[in-house]
């Protein structure tokens, strides 16, 4: 599965860095990415609760990448070339990136806030069911 997911943690310093997150008694600043080109920002929250998530399906070529603006929830994972079946809990500050072929679907475990972005423009025929999971 490591080679559809690259999962990682934002660094906390006031340093300069092209990712990481600053947090400040005034607030918090989150430098999500620098330097690299999209064409999809999105913005969606996510209730806990029965039956509530987002996703449930798989991109043939989009690669997406997720920021934790807040909550926590749990991504369920399917490598569908090799059939492997994972998850990830992904709490504030951390950021994921899903490769094309893996499955995946959100569900919170606390309300949540998320960033969605990708290099391309949305294409619905790129949005494949899936509800194996």
């Amino acid at each position: 599965m490591t080679e559809k997911l690259q999962f990682e943690e934002l660094p906390i310093t006031d340093k300069f860095m092209r990712q990481k997150r600053l947090i400040q008694e005034r607030g918090e600043l989150a430098l999500i990415e620098d330097g690299e080109s999209f064409q999809h920002l999105a913005y969606f929250s996510l209730k806990k609760g029965r039956g509530y998530y987002r996703g449930g399906h798989y991109h043939r070529n989009k690669v997406e990448h997720f920021y934790m603006v807040s909550g926590r929830v749990r991504v369920q994972l399917v490598d569908l070339e090799i059939g492997e079946k994972s998850e990830v809990i992904l709490k504030a500050g951390q950021r994921v990136t899903i490769y094309p072929n893996c499955a995946h679907r959100f569900e919170a475990e606390e309300d949540a806030q998320v960033i969605e972005y990708y290099d391309s423009t949305y294409d619905p025929q790129d949005d494949i069911p899936y509800v194996e999971f």
